[in-house]
Formats: C-alpha cells, sequence, structure tokens
C-alpha cells in the first residue's frame, strides 16, 4: 500500500491550534485517513483549482495532491462560510 507524506501550511496548522481540542483531534482523524487514500468518496475537487476538499462538520480542509512526491499538502482550514476566501 503506498501512503503519502502530509504537509501542512503554515496557515493550516495556525488555523488547526485555534480551535477547540476535541475538533482538532476530528480533524487530525480525518486529515490521518488521506494517507492511505488521498481522494476518499466524501471528497470533492475544487472548481477552477487543483485543490479538493474534506468535510469534518462545519469544517472544511482543503488540500493538493503531488502524486509525482506521493505528498498531500494541507492549504487551509477553517469553516465553511469563509475557508473558501480564504485560498488563493
Amino acid at each position: 500500500m503506498i501512503k503519502y507524506e502530509i504537509v501542512f501550511s503554515a496557515r493550516a496548522e495556525k488555523s488547526i491550534k485555534a480551535l477547540p481540542e476535541k475538533l482538532q483531534a476530528r480533524i487530525h482523524g480525518a486529515i490521518a485517513t488521506l494517507e492511505g487514500n488521498p481522494i476518499p468518496p466524501v471528497a470533492r475537487k475544487l472548481i477552477g483549482r487543483d485543490t479538493y476538499r474534506l468535510r469534518v462538520s462545519d469544517y472544511r480542509i482543503i488540500y493538493s495532491i503531488q502524486k509525482n512526491i506521493l505528498t498531500i499538502e494541507i492549504v487551509s482550514v477553517g469553516h465553511r462560510r469563509d475557508v473558501y476566501r480564504k485560498i488563493n
């Protein structure tokens, strides 16, 4: 089984640390599932971008996949109302 390396952007790390501990645990659990399957059935590709989103309650994990080096970069994590405004 191929395992992907998970890399966090500075913005994503800061966003996760600002959340309550219970929610942090749920988000880290969802991110851990990406190591074995970078595009699970619940993930959606964002239109017009080379990124995907994963839902955890009212929060979204925005990530990109570099298949040639087996890396997943967590770009942003935040509440659904404003997480999409933060990605470039």
